[in-house]
């Protein structure tokens, strides 16, 4: 009797180190799957930091090179602007009675043919969309990115193609006059003025310039158009990263 006493203590104190020993892997199973979590979290955290840091430097090199795009629109609409007027001026002179051939020329010689290239700072979105980091940008903001791009390249193959036609003229004027700047550096040279006799293509200097200077105004006209869209586009993109960046 004593013996099957001390037997069933015996198991019963197997049962309790078993349970003891249960208790204790279960804990320490819980204790690792508590601490693997906390470690993903972690490092969720840390790449969440790391994406928020990149894409912060992001909307910093897109707000520096849409800034200087306002001022350099800005500055070519002022300048094509400009041109406008002059060759407005040119053109209200003919309204005066006792316009000569020679006064024309002299005014319209004096209309500038230089002008500046439009160009546009796109390294940040060329980089975002070669590296594939397009995707930090929200889509909202993605698609007026990509929409002003497309703006930008229109307006400057427009201005390109116009500019075409015009080297083809400017051409054509550099074989009747040679420089511009000819006319001024033969005053004082009347053997040279009478040989190369540049007079005689008064007429057709008139004409081509006619010609070169109305196509320069549509194509200023038409880029002053776009470019003031674009301004206005790249303003509502510069609001939006400024809210993006102060969340």
């Amino acid at each position: 009797m004593i013996k099957f006493f001390r037997k069933i203590r015996q198991n019963l104190l197997m049962e309790n180190k078993t349970r003891k020993y249960f208790k204790y892997a279960i804990g320490e199973i819980i204790l690792v799957v508590i601490g693997i979590l906390i470690a993903l979290q972690i490092n969720n955290w840390n790449e969440n930091q790391k994406l928020k840091s990149r894409t912060q430097d992001y909307y910093a090199q897109l707000l520096d090179e849409l800034n200087n795009d306002i001022i350099s629109t800005q500055s070519i609409i002022k300048e094509f602007s400009n041109h406008q007027n002059e060759y407005n001026n040119y053109i209200s002179s003919y309204d005066k009675k006792g316009l000569t051939p020679i006064k024309a020329y002299e005014q319209i010689s004096k209309l500038a043919l230089v002008y500046s290239p439009i160009t546009f700072n796109t390294n940040t979105i060329e980089s975002l969309q070669g590296s594939g980091d397009i995707g930090l940008i929200p889509s909202h903001i993605r698609n007026k990115l990509m929409n002003l791009t497309s703006l930008q390249k229109t307006t400057i193959k427009r201005f390109e193609d116009t500019g075409k036609g015009q080297l083809e003229i400017t051409q054509k004027l550099s074989g009747l006059l040679g420089a511009t700047t000819l006319p001024k550096r033969l005053v004082n040279q009347p053997e040279m003025k009478n040989f190369l006799n540049i007079d005689e293509n008064l007429k057709e200097l008139i004409l081509v310039y006619e010609g070169l200077h109305r196509w320069k105004s549509i194509a200023q006209l038409e880029s002053i158009y776009r470019l003031e869209n674009i301004q206005k586009e790249t303003g509502v993109i510069i609001e939006l990263i400024n809210k993006e960046q102060n969340k």
